[in-house]
């Protein structure tokens, strides 16, 4: 018998300093399970293919991961209002339950319409437990971390990654490319249930206006009672239990009566800029008008559309990634879609202790960043992708706290 570590397991073993409420809740853990198949710790049926893998030369990043750490926990818990630099940063603490190697995948801040990755670092302690780094991209999704981890039974491993990235945009919205197929109902997100459809009707605006129906549902989550404990995060579940501390779960509510007025709608696991040490955190994104619009429906943050600024897109959710959420895995509960958070590939490595897994991101600097570079950090973020070397333009670029001074980073060869 094995036992699978989920979203209850992790709350019980955290102290109650870190049982935050619904603003601040961000990935709890809810039903618990075991089970004695050792099948359940795979990855789902093409969740785990990749359209190409990229070794990361760890040597050259060593110092920035400290670094861009320090600059981030350091900073004032505040919320950053503006275009400029941004940090995060993230740890997980694993236990391996047998030798050999075992793999792990990791999400990291992706290139989008509004924000462009300057530099990436990751390390585990103990160093050499750390045996190999690969960027992978996921099909019909982003950019994902590979760890091949190895040492010996019982060894407890933490890992530890930085990023800064350059936010771009003064909107959040980005064409709406894919969108289409984001109108079907998932296993976790079931927007043709009959429960959702008469919220939905309910919630729908008599202006018919997209923007007010989204705000009409943070509302409604935000006022929800909890009736009955969460046993799983789908959408039904949780309308059924009322829970609204559960960011995942209202992300998936969120995304169900959007669709349920066939209005494209996905997940966004993300990293908020506001300084606080928290797990992941789930929003929604809905198309209005040709384009992606983010929202919040636990309002962690209240406005809509939401600001780039305010979350690190850290990953989209597939419709893929949604119907494997009922299937249970290592690490995860029934409901979280794939690839939000870490993803155990074997089941010979567990998430231990009390600090399992957290991220925290920080406003470093805020300024209007230049057109040209804008142009050339995404060319340089391009190469890093391709060849897992990041120059070292960037490195410098990552440090500036002003437009002037990162265009002149960035052109210095």
């Amino acid at each position: 018998m094995r036992a699978i570590v989920t979203e209850r397991t992790r709350m019980e073993a955290a102290p109650t300093s870190r049982r935050r409420p619904l603003a601040a809740s961000l990935a709890v853990l809810i039903s618990a399970f075991v089970l004695a198949s050792s099948g359940c710790s795979q990855s789902p049926s093409g969740t785990g293919r990749f359209s190409f893998e990229v070794p990361i030369d760890t040597a050259s990043l060593a110092s920035l991961q400290p670094h861009t750490a320090l600059a981030v926990t350091s900073a004032p818990p505040s919320l950053m209002k503006g275009s400029g630099l941004a940090g995060v940063v993230g740890g997980a603490h694993l236990k391996l339950l047998k030798a050999g190697r075992h793999a792990v995948l990791l999400p990291m801040p992706q290139l989008t319409e509004s924000q462009v990755p300057l530099a990436y670092a990751i390390t585990t302690t103990p160093m050499d437990v750390g045996r190999e780094y690969h960027l992978c991209r996921r099909e019909n999704s982003g950019v994902v971390v590979r760890l091949q981890l190895e040492g010996t039974p019982d060894q407890e491993v933490q890992i530890n990654w930085s990023a800064t990235i350059l936010i771009t945009g003064s909107s959040a919205s980005s064409p709406a490319t894919n969108a289409a197929s984001y109108v079907s109902p998932t296993a976790c997100v079931q927007s043709e249930a009959s429960a959702i459809r008469v919220l939905a009707d309910k919630l729908w605006p008599t202006n018919g206006a997209v923007r007010g129906y989204a705000a009409n549902i943070q509302a409604f989550v935000r006022g929800m009672k909890q009736q009955n404990p969460p046993r799983s995060m789908d959408a039904v579940g949780m309308l059924g239990s009322g829970a609204n501390w559960i960011c995942t779960a209202n992300a998936n509510l969120a995304v169900a009566l959007l669709r349920a007025k066939h209005i494209p709608a996905r997940s966004l696991a993300t990293i908020p800029t506001i300084g606080q040490r928290l797990e992941m955190h789930r929003i929604a994104e809905y198309v209005e008008g040709g384009a992606w619009h983010q929202c919040d429906p636990s309002s962690l943050q209240t406005n809509i559309p939401m600001n780039p600024w305010q979350n690190i897109v850290m990953a989209w959710t597939t419709l893929e990634d949604e119907s494997s959420a009922m299937t249970p895995r290592m690490g995860s509960s029934l409901g979280c879609p794939y690839g939000q958070e870490l993803e155990l590939l074997d089941s010979g490595i567990t998430l231990w202790g009390q600090d399992f897994f957290w991220t925290q991101g920080a406003g470093l600097a805020e300024f209007d960043p230049r057109d040209e570079a804008v142009t050339l950090a995404r060319a340089a973020w391009g190469h890093f992708l391709q060849t897992g070397k990041l120059d070292q333009t960037l490195l410098r670029g990552a440090s500036t706290t002003d437009a002037d001074g990162l265009r002149q980073w960035l052109k210095t060869k």
